[in-house]
């Protein structure tokens, strides 16, 4: 291992193809909905339920595309680039008709949109799935996966902000359809080129053993490890709160403070504290366990939005909350797969078999569910509140939603789910510390073998 260490050059790559895979959640997560109803002409409870069933329709394929990329045999190229590569490709593909397709479709538009959506939801793992899957082979090195985990976190992290920023400027307005055809083709290229860039500029080093692979009761049996239910459910909580203040958030700034241009500030002002935080996590996470950090992040970046309950349109009070939510944020993101790779030799530990993709799908399925519920609520509610695409301003009813769904609605779940985590997730800094002991002992058994 001393002998193969991951240089800079590798960290860039790593950080570039996780670059690369931010976008299309991003985009969707925070545009799709009012591009369905301002441009499409949809209806939010129809584009709700299209999100609900879609998302929980597609995620139960998931655990079977990690099945089956786990099964895959190894190549020259590794055991999960090549896939990333087909997947980018396919996806990316898709992603065009998912926007293009309802726009430009004189009728059915609703139907395209159920046929795209559920179609990313088959292409978009195997391209997800397989990013996922490459930290734990990367390195079994703990100093080394806690830098690539920084690394991912920091990606995700600067990703979603320069999304954040420039997805504003570039649209311009929530209703302008040129807007969208732009933002949609830059994403695009972005995603494919940063995509199969930084994936050729990666090396697989752990590889999988086929005779260790597993089956399909043993991927149940992983979902029944205590380290893993218990990340996922904080996972679908936390995505819930995520997706839904993502969802409202272009109807907050487009309805309520009456400027688009606010989210885009509102980013970069977020980029002087979560920057900092997400570097220097890695020196807490020693001192302190990835546990207790992954914990206080959440609640950090889950409750400190609560403050502008002060007055919603408050600029002052909007910017002390982003600069305080971003420190959260920045010790939360780097802790995510970070936490997954520990899962994953938890399993190898216990079960004794190497189950990165089954830990990348299962995580991916819950993830999707929550995208699928947390996209869902803001749709039924702004119907229910009688929102109206047509209108520049809207009525009472409709401002208390998106603020309900903005701030209040988020930090119920996101408290459940940090209590969650911190009274149920078992592994400790000790016990990783002894985990790791015991997987590097057995690894190096094997070798003498």
């Amino acid at each position: 291992m001393g002998k193969d260490k991951i240089k800079f050059k590798e960290k860039l790559a790593y950080a570039t193809v996780n670059f690369g895979n931010i976008p299309i959640m991003t985009i969707i997560n925070g545009y799709l909905l009012i591009f369905y109803t301002n441009i499409c002409g949809l209806s939010p409870a129809a584009c709700a339920t299209l999100f609900l069933i879609a998302r929980i329709l597609d995620g139960l394929n998931d655990p079977l595309v990690g099945f089956v990329i786990d099964h895959l045999p190894n190549t020259k190229f590794g055991h999960f680039r090549p896939t990333l590569i087909v997947g980018t490709i396919l996806c990316s593909a898709n992603f065009l008709l998912l926007w293009f397709g309802p726009m430009m479709a004189p009728s059915g538009k609703l139907a395209i949109a159920y046929v795209s959506y559920i179609l990313l939801g088959v292409l978009f793992p195997v391209m997800d799935i397989s990013l996922n899957s490459l930290l734990p082979v990367m390195t079994e090195d703990m100093n080394e996966r806690n830098s690539l985990s920084s690394v991912k976190g920091l990606a995700y992290v600067v990703g979603a902000l320069i999304v954040g920023v420039a997805a504003p400027l570039i649209l311009g307005d929530t209703s302008n359809k040129d807007g969208y055809i732009k933002l949609i083709l830059i994403t695009v290229a972005v995603i494919f080129f940063c995509s199969i860039i930084g994936t050729l500029g990666v090396k697989e080093r752990i590889k999988p053993q086929k005779e260790k692979s597993y089956t399909i009761k043993q991927l149940f049996q992983i979902l029944g490890q205590k380290p893993v239910y218990i990340t996922f459910l904080v996972i679908l909580l936390y995505t819930i709160g995520s997706n839904i203040v993502s969802a409202v958030n272009t109807y907050y700034y487009t309805y309520v403070l009456g400027n688009l241009s606010w989210s885009a500030i509102l980013t970069l002002v977020m980029c002087i504290t979560i920057f900092p935080a997400t570097m220097i996590v890695t020196k807490f996470i020693g001192k302190y366990g990835k546990k207790k950090m992954y914990a206080i992040g959440l609640a950090i970046a889950g409750l400190t939005p609560l403050m502008r309950l002060i007055d919603v349109r408050s600029i002052p009070i909007l910017i002390i909350s982003a600069l305080i939510t971003g420190i959260g944020s920045g010790f939360a993101a780097p802790l995510n797969y970070g936490i997954q790779a520990d899962n994953t030799d938890y399993i190898e530990m216990k079960m004794g078999i190497r189950a990165e993709g089954a830990v990348a799908s299962l995580s991916s399925f819950i993830s999707k569910c929550a995208m699928g519920i947390g996209g869902a609520i803001p749709g039924y509610m702004l119907q229910v509140a009688g929102f109206n695409a047509t209108a520049e301003v809207q009525t009472q009813n409709v401002i208390n939603v998106i603020i309900f769904c903005l701030i209040i609605l988020p930090a119920i779940i996101n408290v459940v789910g940090i209590i969650i985590f911190a009274k149920g997730y078992p592994l400790t800094k000790e016990k990783l510390a002894e985990q790791t002991r015991i997987l590097q002992e057995r690894h190096s058994a094997d070798k003498a073998e």
